[in-house]
């Protein structure tokens, strides 16, 4: 076995599957991993050693003093199901390495799956889709087995037809296949605009789907209620947010009030340069991936005098004007 994992304690698995999860969009793989380890009690029993995979890149301050921070773990977990036919081996890291080490990672995720005679891996994944944080979240799924491709449905999962899944999410699964271990990924719906918000909701739809295949047993009123608070502080932000920036809008300038019928009309429809209305375009885009964004959106919309153009487009970023 690789130098780099680190085998903490001897296991006996039984028919395992092995979960995959680091943080990410929405934080819902690596929050639904992190339910399942803590609810089950599962034990650390190997780790994989960070050094040759991930770089110290800056320091941190606390206090005015500099610390030298600790390089993120790579550690799998070990839940011994009392009640079903299949253990379960989690695989939790703090973080994705570099592009150009993350297979290499992989490949030795997989050589410790190898080891503990691992069939089947599945990794978990969010989705943005042109949805509200309103809306339940359908689990979208993808395999490396064409015969699991037929029961997916049957899970209550939406079978992705094309597209691309990055990074480790990704790659675990072709370096599984490559090792003739079946992969599977579930990817949980989350809206554009909470990609960079904890969303629980979308890692509660991937948990049930999970659990229903495994057969596993996990409560999961935790991350229900979870689920309901976050929502509650999206609407009450959003809401906030909304009422701040459009207050800032306002009523008509002085020079605007004393200026006679026909020029307040050629301010209105007077010519926006090409450039502007595509720098507006580049902002509406990052700003549907980042709702901090909004504000300087509105700022330059009000700077040329065109917000009641977009207006509609603008509410759209905070959820359809369902918010």
């Amino acid at each position: 076995m690789d130098s780099s994992i680190r085998v903490v304690s001897r296991i006996d698995p039984r028919d395992p599957i092995l979960v995959a999860a680091w943080p990410g969009m929405g934080n819902v793989a690596y929050g639904a991993a992190m339910y399942l380890k803590e609810n089950l009690k599962a034990s650390k029993c190997a780790e994989i050693l960070p050094n040759d995979v991930f770089y110290k890149t800056g320091v941190q301050i606390r206090d005015g003093l500099v610390e030298i921070p600790e390089l993120p773990k790579s550690e799998f977990f070990f839940y011994k199901n009392k009640t079903g036919v299949r253990d379960l081996i989690l695989f939790i890291g703090e973080s994705q390495p570099v592009m150009e080490k993350e297979y290499e990672l992989a490949r030795r995720v997989v050589e410790y799956a190898n080891s503990c005679r691992i069939k089947e891996i599945v990794t978990f994944a969010a989705t943005p889709v042109n949805i509200t944080h309103h809306v339940e979240p359908e689990v979208w799924g993808v395999t490396t087995d064409a015969p699991l491709i037929q029961k997916l449905p049957v899970m209550g999962v939406k079978i992705m037809g094309s597209g691309h899944i990055g990074g480790l999410n990704g790659l675990l699964l072709g370096a599984g296949k490559e090792s003739g271990i079946r992969g599977m990924c579930l990817l949980g719906e989350i809206p554009f605009y909470t990609a960079k918000i904890e969303n629980p909701k979308s890692s509660l739809a991937i948990l049930k789907v999970f659990l229903g295949y495994t057969g596993l047993t996990v409560d999961l009123d935790g991350l229900v209620q979870m689920s309901k608070y976050v929502e509650e502080e999206i609407d009450r932000v959003s809401k906030a947010t909304k009422q701040s920036l459009l207050s800032e809008e306002g009523g008509p300038g002085p020079e605007e009030m004393d200026a006679p019928h026909e020029e307040k009309k050629s301010v209105e429809t007077r010519s926006i340069p090409v450039e502007a209305r595509s720098r507006i375009e580049y902002m509406f885009e990052i700003a549907s991936r980042d709702i901090s964004k909004a504000g300087e959106l509105k700022k330059e919309l009000d700077r040329w005098r065109i917000f009641h153009e977009y207006e509609d487009r603008f509410l759209d970023l905070f959820g359809r004007k369902n918010l």
